[in-house]
């Protein structure tokens, strides 16, 4: 950038919003919209899982804007606070604005925001890359980058007060304040045109006229004029250098992109349709008895798949009692999903589209070439996506007409096709569209499909096949969907293990063997929901020879489709007990350095594993040079270096006396389960055992018991290998060894080559 300083005013022109009313005014739409996808009977508003699906930021950022905006920690964003608090970020003054990202960076909300927290964050930022690319970072190196940047925001100081924050931002150029706004504009969930088409928006006893309004903002004509020091010019981040030089318009490519809207469905009158008594004839969710049962819709009632349910321990923040705490604990529970053998090998040939997430690049989008790229791209930039006349039933089943107009991720609703009056809209963040099916209506024959959204449905008819099959092309084009079968082949089962049900897969281009993860949905509930998100979403963030790579992710209604790379050497635990735990100290050395080089990465990241065990440990291939692999993060937490946690997640034999006694724990437990994981892997046994297999013994010696080194089985092995056992299985998660620590530890470096 040639000029030294940035007016704040040119970063606020970028948004293109002006009425602030008409902002809250499609804010409360959405809002009233989300909030009704609500699970819960007890609370209304919008949970964290959808606010996740609605911003489509990176997990971390989306998490801790979720927790800054959810002021009375409730667990739900209320009208107000999802309102005011995106109305502030989005157009508010510099004083309004540098709050709500002091807010984002204080995540303990204790009013200081601390140099481990920002440094975090700003690792999930984009970086500037040559070809105007957005890539998130996956490299190492760019913490050592980060931290230059720090530097010059925090200069000695460790924790910064919102006044200190103010008055360096005012004074330095530091990227934080300015990379971390512009990225939050330049990722707004909505688009500009969408909100001026609440302009005309009539519907009766709407939300907007509601006593819940926002508190006053000041508008952006009245704003102090600020000019602030500009990033720096080597700064690795890309967003603002996107907003302010970034042309928005697209050029024109001599193709006429909008014939293919020009021919309109043939629009039928419905006001000689009469009424029908009965929803006979209209979509009916099939209920199943029993949870955790495969829908027979899609199975036939012969795919025996089954979803564990993943049980949270509350925190007993009254109870000092250790040994209440320990026996309340003992069940201490696996990873949230669980294999078991498919009956029927065509089972899961009716599966129809999933709804590919987060635009995630596709394995053979590197095979397309440069025109078709940029052709995609000015095709998503079209903010009408599509418009006809649809039809929909009353509640007393009359037959209603609507003008339906697809833009931008919304779908809204007019009297007319002159869009003189809009009746309501619809937000598509986390639908799913159903395919054609048949409806008689009072003897006429209609076309019909379903918007699933979250826990409700709207259904939605047409008077010709064709124009059901374009409403629902363009649906799917709207909100991302893809065909699973236009990309993979699923072949045979891969083994047995509490990963889901896991089944090979061909990606049909490049013919690459990759491993599928099926999870059913049905069983789950929203905690389960969050956590096989944030599962998805960690995947996506590591690149790291050490950890399973995430290739693709595929949705519908009913199941979760995972796909990673495939690894054909099985897990450690089947390694040990196939080589009856007859391992030398380097190889396990070797085994340890990987695995701990694969904690270190997701540690800077701020992820924190806790299910580490040797069943969640994969080798690469069954040859003796083979990779580790960590993978399942189905109970993985993405947390600050700061922060700590108080829910009891894990597997009883690996988990940390900390989290046993229900007090707050950090990254520290995970440096427990590599303790236990190499005691076992050079002894055959557990440090912490009992062979009646009592629960409640086992997690009374973790707590109190000191780990000891039989003769029988450790007479032969190192002091060194000992020495760092020991340091891992310390007590006291604070004099516990740190994982660079670990790294450097002389067992590891003796035996390293």
């Amino acid at each position: 950038m040639e000029s030294e300083y940035i007016n704040f005013e040119s970063l606020r022109k970028f948004m293109n919003i002006e009425d602030i009313v008409l902002l809250t005014t499609y804010l409360k739409e959405v809002f009233k919209d989300l909030s009704d996808r609500s699970d819960s009977n007890k609370k209304k508003g919008i949970s964290k899982v959808t606010f996740l699906e609605y911003m489509k930021l990176p997990i971390f950022i989306s998490e801790k804007l979720f927790s800054s905006f959810d002021t009375d920690n409730d667990g739900f964003l209320n009208i107000t606070e999802f309102v005011d608090n995106l109305t502030n970020l989005y157009i508010g003054d510099f004083n309004t604005t540098i709050k709500s990202v002091f807010r984002l960076l204080d995540f303990d909300k204790d009013g200081e925001i601390t140099k481990g927290d920002v440094k975090v964050l700003l690792s999930y930022l984009p970086l500037k890359v040559e070809k105007k690319h957005i890539e998130y970072k996956f490299q190492m190196e760019s913490f050592d980058e980060i931290e230059e940047i720090i530097k010059l925001t925090f200069s000695s100081e460790e924790n910064l007060k919102l006044n200190e924050f103010i008055k360096i931002i005012e004074t330095k150029k530091s990227d934080v304040f300015l990379q971390v706004l512009c990225f939050l504009y330049y990722s707004k969930p909505f688009l500009d045109e969408n909100i001026n088409m609440l302009k005309l928006f009539k519907r009766k006893n709407s939300i907007t006229n509601s006593n819940l309004s926002p508190s006053p903002i000041n508008s952006p004509t009245r704003s102090p004029t600020k000019n602030l020091p500009s990033p720096n010019r080597k700064s690795i981040f890309s967003p603002v250098d996107q907003i302010l030089k970034l042309n928005l318009v697209s050029e024109p490519d001599g193709e006429d992109e909008g014939k293919e809207w020009s021919n309109k469905i043939k629009r039928q009158d419905a006001n000689s349709k009469s009424n029908t008594n009965t929803n006979s004839n209209f979509p009916q969710k099939k209920k199943i008895q029993g949870k955790n049962l495969i829908s027979e819709e899609i199975t036939n009632g012969n795919l025996d798949m089954i979803r564990m349910d993943n049980q949270k321990i509350s925190v007993q923040n009254n109870s000092e009692d250790i040994n209440s705490n320990i026996k309340y604990s003992k069940n201490i529970f696996n990873s949230p999903s669980v294999l078991l053998k498919r009956k029927d090998k065509n089972a899961l040939k009716n599966l129809s589209d999933f709804n590919l997430e987060d635009n995630l690049v596709q394995m053979n989008d590197s095979n397309l070439d440069e025109k078709e790229k940029k052709k995609n791209d000015k095709k998503n930039q079209s903010p009408i996506l599509f418009e006809d006349w649809i039809y929909k039933l009353s509640e007393s089943q009359k037959i209603k007409k609507y003008w339906l107009v697809i833009s931008g991720k919304d779908i809204y609703y007019y009297r007319s096709e002159k869009k003189e009056e809009l009746l309501g809209m619809h937000n598509l963040s986390g639908c799913f569209v159903s395919d054609v099916s048949e409806k008689k209506i009072n003897d006429d024959k209609t076309f019909s499909f379903i918007i699933q959204f979250s826990s409700k449905s709207r259904s939605y008819y047409c008077f010709t096949r064709e124009s059901c099959i374009n409403w629902i092309k363009k649906l799917k084009e709207s909100i991302g969907y893809k065909s699973f079968f236009d990309f993979y082949d699923i072949k045979e089962d891969i083994g047995e293990g509490k990963f889901g049900l896991v089944k090979l897969g061909v990606h049909k281009k490049t013919k690459e063997k990759v491993a599928i993860k099926i999870i059913k949905k049905e069983s789950m509930n929203s905690t389960d929901v969050e956590l096989v998100k944030g599962e998805i979403d960690i995947m996506k963030l590591c690149r790291h020879p050490n950890i399973v790579t995430l290739f693709d992710h595929f949705e519908n209604n009913d199941y979760i489709f995972i796909i990673m790379e495939f690894l054909s050497g099985g897990d450690l635990e089947e390694h040990l007990l196939k080589t009856k735990f007859k391992i030398s100290e380097e190889k396990a050395a070797n085994i340890m350095y990987q695995l701990s080089s694969g904690i270190q990465y997701l540690h800077n990241y701020g992820v924190l594993h806790r299910d580490l065990k040797p069943e969640n440990i994969m080798l690469s291939d069954s040859s003796e040079k083979a990779f580790i692999k960590i993978m399942d993060f189905g109970l993985s937490k993405i947390m600050g270096p700061e922060e700590k946690l108080a829910d009891g997640f894990g597997t009883l034999s690996f988990v940390a006396p900390e989290v046993l006694i229900r007090q707050p724990y950090n990254k520290q437990i995970d440096i427990w389960s590599l303790g236990v994981i190499l005691y076992y892997m050079l002894s055959g046994t557990l440090p912490f055992d009992d062979e009646n297999d009592n629960e409640e013994v086992i997690a009374k010696m973790t707590v109190f018991t000191e780990v000891e080194f039989p003769p029988k089985n450790w007479s032969k092995k190192s002091e060194d290998v000992i020495d760092l056992i020991k340091k891992c299985l310390i007590k006291n998660p604070e004099e516990r060894i740190k994982i660079n620590e670990y790294l450097e530890h002389k067992w590891i470096k003796t035996n390293i080559k």
